[in-house]
């Protein structure tokens, strides 16, 4: 038998467990914490500065694609766009670094400073002074003119032969004498482009200056006009066409300026190899060149 105290325990009990059970039933549900409520006070703000910005709106996968594929392309399409915009910002943030680091504020050449440095000898970069004077420099060809098909001088030929077929060119051209200072240093090449270079700077103050220094350096080149004299080594061979020699001669006469056509008449008659021709003409020898081929 249970006694007084013991039953007034159970009773209890009992009683508590009932409101217990009762209490659980009827306490209020918690409400669920939003994701977007705001932060307790006391947790740490990061600054501005340091805040990491969202990452890019990507677009929503299309439909029929798996769930496990879907999270997949959207996780690689979100590291690849936050790369891009990672990438951008620091080459922006290079570029403005750089260009802060080294400023540039130089205007821009005029043409005819343009026309000046295309114009200017090579060694003007490395330091040295053109032999041109500043009038010849700062002389320009005219727009739109273009001199071509220039000879070339290397320094082996006849410098006089050069300068002729030099102005039989620019001739063509009206044109300044300080242009042609400029074009004729063009058709140097070799060695004598070196010569031209090694000249004191600002010597060259004409065209005519120019070309008499250039026929002075060169002047081993220059051919030696030939005489009449040498007209009597042209002699006719033994067994050759009266046709060829007769070629042979007259090329020889082109190298011999001012003779007397008379006296070439004379010449060719004692070259003459013995034969039909040259007894023909013995007895009444032609007076002129011109009656001798005929």
């Amino acid at each position: 038998m249970q006694t007084r105290s013991q039953a007034r325990d159970v009773h209890g009990m009992d009683t508590l467990q009932e409101m217990q059970v009762n209490g659980a039933s009827q306490a209020p549900p918690r409400e669920q914490s939003s994701p977007h409520e705001q932060a307790p006070l006391n947790e740490e703000v990061m600054p501005p500065h340091k805040q990491v910005s969202p990452p890019p709106h990507v677009e929503p996968p299309p439909l029929g694609v798996p769930p496990q594929e879907a999270m997949i392309q959207l996780t690689q399409e979100a590291l690849l766009a936050l790369i891009r915009d990672a990438s951008t910002r620091a080459a922006a943030q290079a570029i403005a670094q750089f260009a802060a680091q080294h400023p540039v504020d130089l205007p821009p050449p005029s043409p005819r400073r343009s026309q000046e440095l295309s114009s200017t000898p090579r060694r003007r970069s490395r330091g040295r002074k053109s032999p041109f004077s500043p009038a010849i420099l700062a002389e320009a060809l005219p727009v739109g003119v273009k001199v071509s098909n220039l000879p070339e001088y290397d320094g082996t030929g006849d410098p006089q032969e050069h300068l002729d077929k030099f102005y039989a060119k620019i001739d063509w051209y009206d044109l300044s004498d300080t242009a042609y200072c400029k074009v004729f240093r063009t058709t140097l090449s070799k060695r004598t482009l070196a010569w031209f270079n090694q000249l004191p700077g600002g010597t060259i103050s004409s065209l005519e200056q120019l070309t008499q220094r250039f026929l002075h350096h060169f002047f081993m080149n220059k051919r030696v006009p030939k005489t009449a004299a040498f007209l009597f080594t042209i002699r006719q061979k033994e067994n050759e066409p009266l046709r060829d020699y007769m070629q042979r001669f007259v090329e020889a006469v082109h190298e011999v300026p001012h003779v007397n056509h008379e006296l070439l008449a004379s010449i060719m008659q004692q070259n003459l190899s013995p034969g039909r021709f040259k007894e023909s003409i013995t007895g009444k020898p032609p007076s002129t060149m011109e009656d001798l081929l005929m």
